[in-house]
């Protein structure tokens, strides 16, 4: 009884978790982002421009943002992990549509 009730944490856990990643994904919050931080880019080249009409010395890397770089062994570790929630939720998946298959055919 007790394995029971962990599964079906764990399967809700999972399915919220997916929801959640496909919500994001379809109110597309990850163009927001990259539309962000376009507008940084031509606020920057608003400011390269007006710098150069008055006169001042300009470098580049003055208006270029340098890109922060934040793989690390935790977000490896993340990806990894998350690559094995994806293969177990669909091979569950599979599994469920399977047994469902089979009781609609019998």
């Amino acid at each position: 009884m007790k394995g029971k009730n962990v599964f079906r944490i764990v399967a809700l856990t999972l399915i919220i978790f997916y929801s959640a990643l496909y919500i994001a994904q379809a109110t597309g919050y990850y163009e927001y982002t990259n539309h962000k931080t376009n507008t940084l880019t031509e606020k920057a080249k608003q400011q390269f421009e007006a710098d150069v009409k008055a006169g001042k010395k300009v470098q580049a890397s003055d208006y270029l943002k340098e890109k922060t770089d934040y793989n690390n062994q935790l977000s490896k570790g993340g990806v990894v992990i998350s690559n094995l929630i994806g293969k177990a939720f669909d091979s569950v998946m599979k599994l469920v549509f399977k047994e469902v298959s089979k009781a609609v055919s019998n």
